[in-house]
């Protein structure tokens, strides 16, 4: 049986796909309009690649 991944995206691979920098990331969460990072570990922070999917293709409101 295969089962897709929907594996965890860190802070800079996050920037290097949306092309936004970190305080404009910050500013677009605290607004409503980019997703919450999950907590993975202590200090540490990401994204599944699934949500950031859903950003990308605009299909979300994140407020």
């Amino acid at each position: 049986m295969i089962t897709e991944l929907d594996p965890f995206l860190d802070r800079p691979t996050i920037r290097e796909i949306t092309t936004l920098s970190f305080p404009t990331i910050s500013r677009l969460q605290r607004a409503g309009k980019f997703p919450k990072f999950e907590q993975i570990s202590p200090g540490r922070k990401a994204l599944r690649q699934s949500v950031l999917n859903e950003f990308l293709e605009g299909r979300r409101d994140w407020g």
